[in-house]
C-alpha cells in the first residue's frame, strides 16, 4: 500500500471515529440532560457547544471528503472500492443531514426563535430524532473504514486478496 493511501485511510478513520464518538456521546449522555434546558440556559449548555462542534467538524469533514475521494479513486477496479464508496457516501449523508436539516434547527434555537419552553422542547426533540439518523450513519461509516483498513492489511495483517489493486503500485 502506498503512503498516500495509508495517510488517507488513517485520516478518514480519525474523522469517522470523532464523528461516531460524538454521536454516541450525544445519544447516551447528553440527550437526557437536554430535558433540563430552558430558554434561559439553552445558549450556554447547547448553543455554545454546538457552535464549537460545527466549526471543528466543518474542517474535519471537508478533509474527509477529499480523503474519501482519494480512497475511491485509488481502489477503482478492485473490490475495496465498495468499502471506500460506503465511506464516501456515509460522510455525504451525514453532511446532508447535518448541514441541510440540523443546522437550521440549531440556528432557530440559538436565535431564540421558538415559542417558550414548549417550542424549545419540540425543537430539541426534533434535533434528537434527526441525530438518530447521524448516529446510525456515523456508526456504519466508521465500521466501513475499519473494515477497509482491516481488509487492506494496513494494520500489518496481510490482505487475502491475491490481486493487487491500483493503490498497491
Amino acid at each position: 500500500m502506498n503512503t498516500l493511501l495509508l495517510v488517507n485511510a488513517l485520516y478518514f478513520l480519525f474523522g469517522a471515529t470523532m464523528y461516531m464518538g460524538t454521536m454516541w456521546v450525544l445519544r447516551l449522555f447528553l440527550y437526557p440532560t437536554w430535558r433540563a434546558l430552558t430558554p434561559e440556559n439553552v445558549d450556554v449548555h447547547f448553543g455554545v457547544p454546538m457552535t464549537l462542534a460545527t466549526r471543528f467538524f466543518t474542517v474535519v469533514v471537508l478533509l474527509m471528503f477529499i480523503s474519501g475521494i482519494v480512497l475511491v479513486g485509488s481502489e477503482w477496479g478492485s473490490w475495496y472500492v465498495a468499502l471506500a464508496a460506503v465511506c464516501l457516501v456515509g460522510i455525504a449523508l451525514l453532511t446532508w443531514v447535518g448541514q441541510g436539516i440540523i443546522i437550521p434547527v440549531n440556528k432557530r434555537i440559538r436565535a431564540g426563535r421558538f415559542d417558550g419552553q414548549v417550542g424549545l422542547t419540540q425543537l430539541l426533540v426534533r434535533r434528537m430524532r434527526l441525530n438518530d439518523i447521524r448516529f446510525v450513519g456515523a456508526t456504519v461509516t466508521w465500521a466501513a473504514i475499519v473494515w477497509y483498513i482491516a481488509a487492506r492489511g494496513i494494520c500489518g495483517v496481510p490482505s487475502h486478496d491475491p490481486a493487487p489493486g491500483p493503490g498497491d503500485r
